[in-house]
């Protein structure tokens, strides 16, 4: 580097800062226009902007209480007590954050946090010289380069595991103080309910209204300004679901919002709109607006602790989803074509609750049903995830599980970025319970010579009691040695766990394509079948993923050379075969057999 490098890279860099519009921390505020903290102090008049019906933005009045030194670690806050009616009745409003607060004809700051179930409307406000520091350049810390999910890629893929521990790190996020922003959704109630603890944990407050949908006129739902209404869109097209906040302030194409983070990931990139407000629900446990989000218009680009920051105009990257859903109960097939915002950790869980939702639209699922399903995750250049089972007695849960846990893992790999084109669902349910467990088995003989077949018996007893009788052969390979083996039979998730133990390499991920092949391997498991296997000895190794079965003596010795320095593991055979059936099957049997020459 020329003894000018450094001179010119901060050259660039400030040059930079000037052409995003980028605010760097201890700048001047324009005192024309705002008020900073040190000059606010209590018994001051003032009065925020917000929307409480439609799309008007009207003045509220507040009185200034105190400054709150310390209120978080190296920030300070302003505590406000509303005095205007519409406050008083409501107590704290969810969906007030951001509103622009004014004192003295200069904008302060923006409504942040308040009490649930508080006698008085008090709300915390966050200083204007805070958030308009949002989208600086020390802190756009990209979310998109936080790969690692704190799951453990070092182990066989486990989607149960790699869902429980995802949807335990949602709903423990730590988001501060703050007002959670009302979900609004056209998802039936019982579905938002349902997600409730993890929609908290993400800031949100489920708010269910059946049939609700976006409000598609521009000129509806108002236009970006100081108290207008601010929609972060989760989910549009034929499912709406999308959270709400204020517009604090507007300089130039950037709008400032919130007052306080939606998740802290630094930088993001998200769908927001504009809206309009039914109505404020006021209740003393909990006062919420009710609100629709209009047409995507712009594009959530920052994300922090005192709050976020996007572009109007700059449209964001969405994930297409297409559900079809057939149901007994329903004369036609419904279709629903959407869109989901796209970010690493909240896509699976929007994917989820859209999923739950439109399996429940045309009511709740009875006790008894099955849900024949198929879905296709499509990855940029060609390759695609795919998903076809069957369940019953779970509702949706089993394949929002899957694709949550496909989705997600896809998204938030340590291996590089999986660029997601499109997902594609098919649910057809049944009001049947086609759930049966393995209930005794008989073989045709229990000694047998090498190529001879073995035929078992099985005996299944469904959910009512109800028995049925099926056959599986399973032939006997022609070069087993003599000897006592073990023959089980195995309903599908026996066979799959069955199978992760002899051969845990098939579901190891040490980059892209390996783990789109043990994401495949594990979705091709159907519950559907029933599997007879039977453990045979081998003579091989694995290598990482390669299997090298049935070497022959003289290369075993090579490759268990403890000079080399390729993990090395046993190769494990099994003979198998397997039935297709009308029912699910669960449970397991073992029958002993000897081969004699």
């Amino acid at each position: 580097m020329t003894k000018y490098g450094p001179a010119i890279s901060f050259f660039i860099i400030i040059l930079l800062i000037f052409a995003l519009g980028i605010q760097t921390p201890g700048f001047a505020l324009d005192s024309s226009k705002y008020i900073g903290i040190d000059e606010i102090h209590p018994d001051m008049e003032a009065y925020c902007l917000s929307v409480f019906s439609g799309t008007k933005v009207e003045k509220f009045g507040l009185k200034i209480l105190s400054i709150v030194r310390g209120a978080e670690p190296g920030r300070d806050m302003i505590l406000v007590l509303g005095t205007d009616e519409r406050f008083q009745h409501s107590s704290a409003v969810h969906g007030c954050s951001g509103s622009s607060v004014f004192i003295d004809e200069r904008l302060a700051g923006a409504l942040a946090a308040g009490w649930d179930g508080s006698l008085d409307a008090l709300y915390l406000v966050r200083p204007i010289e805070d958030m308009l520091e949002v989208g600086s350049v020390e802190s756009a810390i990209s979310a998109n380069d936080m790969t690692s999910c704190g799951f453990d890629f070092s182990r066989p893929l486990d989607i149960k595991t790699y869902y429980q521990q995802s949807i335990g790190r949602l709903q423990n996020q730590n988001s501060g103080p703050r007002m959670y922003l009302p979900l609004s959704s056209s998802l039936p109630a019982g579905i938002l309910e349902q997600h409730d603890p993890v929609h908290k944990g993400m800031g949100f407050m489920s708010v269910a209204a059946a049939g609700l949908l976006p409000s598609r006129s521009f000129e509806e739902v108002g236009t970006y300004e100081r108290g207008g209404v601010l929609a972060l869109v989760l989910c549009g097209g034929d499912i709406s679901l999308a959270a709400t906040g204020t517009v604090t302030e507007v300089v130039g194409d950037q709008v400032y919002a919130f007052g306080h983070q939606y998740r802290g990931q630094g930088a993001v990139d998200l769908p927001m709109a504009t809206g309009v407000i039914h109505t404020v629900v006021a209740s003393r446990k909990s006062s919420f607006k009710f609100s629709s989000p209009g047409p995507i218009s712009g594009t959530l680009q920052f994300d922090q602790s005192s709050g976020v920051r996007g572009t109007i105009g700059r449209m964001p990257r969405t994930l297409p989803l297409h559900i079809e859903v057939d149901r007994y109960n329903d004369p036609q097939s419904r279709v629903y074509n959407c869109y989901l915002a796209l970010d690493q950790e909240v896509t699976p869980m929007i994917l989820q609750v859209v999923l739950h939702g439109a399996a429940n639209m045309q009511g709740a699922l009875p006790l008894e049903h099955t849900i024949r399903y198929s879905a296709r995750i499509a990855l940029k250049g060609g390759q695609s995830i795919v998903i076809d089972n069957v369940s019953s007695g779970h509702q949706a849960s089993e394949i929002a599980m899957e694709l949550y846990s496909a989705v997600g893992l896809l998204l938030s790999n340590p291996f590089g970025e999986v660029n997601i084109d499109s997902i594609d669902i098919k649910m057809n349910m049944e009001p049947v319970n086609t759930t049966a467990s393995i209930w005794t088995v008989n073989v045709s003989q229990t000694t047998v010579r090498p190529g001879q077949t073995v035929t078992a018996s099985v005996v299944l007893k469904s959910y009512r009691s109800q028995e049925q009788t099926v056959s599986i052969d399973l032939k006997i390979p022609e070069t087993l040695a003599p000897g006592t083996y073990k023959i089980r039979i195995l309903g599908g998730p026996e066979y799959q766990s069955f199978v992760a133990e002899m051969a845990p390499q098939r579901f190891l991920a040490v980059d892209l394509t390996s783990l789109q092949t043990a994401m495949n391997h594990i979705f091709k498991y159907r519950r559907d079948r029933l599997y007879a296997v039977m453990p045979t000895p081998a003579s091989g190794v694995v290598i990482r993923q390669h299997e090298l079965g049935q070497l022959p003596p003289t290369k075993m010795l090579l490759m268990q050379d403890t000079k080399r320095l390729l993990p090395l593991e046993a190769y494990k055979a099994w003979t198998e075969n397997h039935i297709k059936l009308d029912r699910i099957v669960d449970g397991n049997a073992e029958i002993e057999i000897t081969v004699k020459h």
